[in-house]
């Protein structure tokens, strides 16, 4: 009977095994040497000031700046955005893990500029927010990973000095696109256009 007992157990186990969906151990190892992931390649920006430089025209890029002043009129934490660009940033081979480290505090007094430019009230983490429910097991305290916690201790002491004069020179320069303005639609009609014909 007890051998019954784990027999079902170590058949449970396995079921519960095979439908896990992660990579098989070695995997990386099998790869294409030449078709290397984007964060397998030296990145693209070393420097903190290259990084800056193109967080900051990134950011200010019409369609970006509206998506990220939108999301934080919509109660989206600043740290929570800092996190999503700076880890796709790291996804894309643009820096490594320790600057993505170094961006945490010049990118979200970037992000906190770009809102107050706009006139958007923002919230810089979860506890600005009355309603978000204190995480009350051990899995939930357990999820945050490094760089959430890493966030949440660079938000507590944001200072200006982390950012470059030039780029601060920039963004007190910088003139925000209306969030209500229309789209230029395009005058130029192609000919071969079903609107043209009639």
């Amino acid at each position: 009977m007890a051998e019954e007992a784990i027999d079902i157990k170590n058949q449970e186990a396995l079921d519960y095994l095979g439908q896990m969906e992660g990579p098989v151990t070695g995997q990386s190892l099998t790869s294409n040497p030449n078709e290397p992931s984007p964060w397998e390649k030296p990145p693209t920006h070393t420097t903190l000031n290259s990084a800056l430089y193109s967080l900051f025209d990134m950011m200010t890029e019409e369609e970006t700046y509206i998506n990220i002043v939108t999301a934080l009129g919509d109660g989206m934490p600043v740290t929570n955005m800092t996190q999503m660009i700076l880890e796709d940033g790291f996804q894309k081979g643009a820096w490594n893990p320790d600057l993505m480290l170094q961006l945490l505090e010049p990118t979200m007094f970037m992000i906190m500029s770009m809102a107050e430019k706009s006139g958007v009230k923002y919230k810089i983490d979860e506890e600005d927010d009355p309603n978000v429910e204190e995480a009350d097991t051990e899995k939930e305290i357990e999820g945050l990973n490094n760089i959430g916690q890493a966030i949440q201790g660079k938000a507590q002491n944001i200072s200006e000095a982390t950012i470059p004069e030039e780029i601060k020179k920039e963004i007190t320069e910088f003139k925000p696109p209306s969030l209500l303005e229309r789209e230029e639609v395009s005058e130029d009609i192609n000919e071969n256009s079903l609107l043209v014909r009639g």
